[in-house]
């Protein structure tokens, strides 16, 4: 969609006299569109979405109702049972704009940041089993430590490298 300042300029050299293909190449437009703008004497187009398919609102809250709010099996019902051909992102849409379902709620709430503030945080203590060793920590600091532990064991030929690392 070109940008109503671009139309205006399209229309004004136009009526300066320049030629279709020369205000396409200074404003890197097709020469069609500006044969389309010039047709709409610079105006954006007034167009506003038209419903392919119409539905009855009743129908609508009525099959809600009917389905116990689910989206899913209202669909099943219009196309089976009243046979009306739809996409089920349109139903969706529809039922929103009738107020009947509402929008996916967000799945956690947003919390900010602010330093000083107190936060929450993982205090779970893990049972950490590393090779031979046994040890309950915290995620951010078993894990870590008994890592280093072990390498160095390693590496100082003091222990074997374990076969496996296991968090419980």
């Amino acid at each position: 969609m070109i940008d109503a300042d671009k139309r205006k300029a399209v229309f004004l050299l136009h009526q300066e006299g320049i030629g279709r293909n020369q205000i396409a190449r200074q404003l890197r437009i097709s020469p069609n569109t500006v044969r389309v703008i010039i047709e709409q004497q610079g105006q954006m187009p007034l167009r506003a979405r038209s419903d392919k398919i119409e539905i009855d609102a009743e129908l609508l809250k009525r099959l809600y109702q009917e389905c116990g709010g689910f989206a899913q099996r209202v669909h099943e019902k219009l196309v089976e049972e009243e046979l009306i051909s739809i996409q089920y992102s349109t139903l969706t849409r529809l039922l929103r704009q009738l107020g009947i379902r509402r929008g996916a709620e967000p799945r956690c709430e947003r919390v900010p940041d602010e330093p000083g503030a107190e936060m929450q945080h993982d205090t779970t203590v893990y049972s950490v089993l590393l090779g031979r060793h046994t040890s309950q920590a915290d995620r951010q600091l078993a894990v870590p430590a008994l890592l280093e532990e072990t390498v160095l064991e390693v590496l100082s030929g003091v222990q074997p490298l374990p076969d496996e690392v296991l968090l419980r």
